[in-house]
């Protein structure tokens, strides 16, 4: 089984600041590349903060000059990186995560299980390739769309080695978020990387808890509350946590 180290980071979003929150990605980034991190995930609109009302006035699109910056940084440190935010294509909004590969490449996943307030300003959106090489291919998924088995089952099928999501999870969901995470860990043999806010954004209180699950289900880590960043990391006696406060 090769090496393998990925990452979430437990993120606080300036409101409706995508500049000053793409500067802070580049905090967590510089961090992580330190920590010779393969893999970061951000979580659910990451970029700028859980602004449901504001989404389709703060939408970016996947070629926005402004997320140069990231593309970069990918390929500088030889680093996937998954950030959250309100993607515009054509005439369509949709709460996604954009991948920024080592490579270049830039991928979107749209989420699919929209919840609440967000179908008054988002469509529901196709999901997104699985990307990565053996032994190290990732499928994506945003917040609610953890609850949905099919999904889950659709990235087992389509090869995914980790299912990668970035959250905005609060006191009341955690529990059962966790469960539907641990349940597809096991049933489907992915491992699975949870990115969770570190502090109240857009009205909600974020529990923070970013964890990973081995493919047997297991929880090898979980934060506590404020920023930090957890990285899990395979080697050739399977997966170890360790949790760095943003320093």
């Amino acid at each position: 089984m090769s090496l393998w180290s990925v990452a979430a980071a437990q993120y606080a979003s300036r409101s409706r600041d995508i500049d000053g929150n793409i500067s802070h990605h580049l905090s967590f980034i510089q961090q992580a590349a330190s920590q010779n991190v393969d893999l970061l995930l951000f979580p659910q609109l990451s970029l700028t903060g859980y602004e449901i009302d504001a989404g389709r006035e703060l939408a970016l699109s996947l070629d926005d000059t402004r997320l140069d910056v990231l593309a970069e940084a990918a390929q500088h440190h030889q680093m996937n990186i998954i950030v959250g935010m309100p993607l515009r294509a054509g005439d369509s909004y949709h709460i996604a995560a954009v991948s920024f590969l080592s490579e270049g490449t830039r991928l979107a996943y749209a989420k699919r299980n929209l919840r609440g307030r967000e179908v008054e300003f988002f469509q529901p959106g196709y999901g997104g390739p699985v990307f990565g090489s053996h032994s190290r291919n990732v499928a994506m998924a945003v917040c609610a769309d953890i609850a949905v088995e099919q999904f889950a089952r659709e990235a087992s099928e389509n090869g995914a080695d980790l299912y990668a999501t970035g959250v905005l999870i609060s006191e009341p969901d955690y529990a059962s978020h966790c469960n539907y995470l641990a349940s597809w860990a096991v049933n489907y043999q992915m491992t699975v990387l949870m990115a969770n806010h570190a502090q109240p954004t857009g009205g909600y209180q974020s529990v923070g808890g970013s964890a990973f699950w081995d493919a047997s289900g297991k929880q090898i880590i979980r934060c506590k509350n404020g920023e930090q960043l957890l990285i899990a990391r395979r080697d050739k006696q399977g997966w170890q946590g360790e949790i760095h406060p943003l320093g």
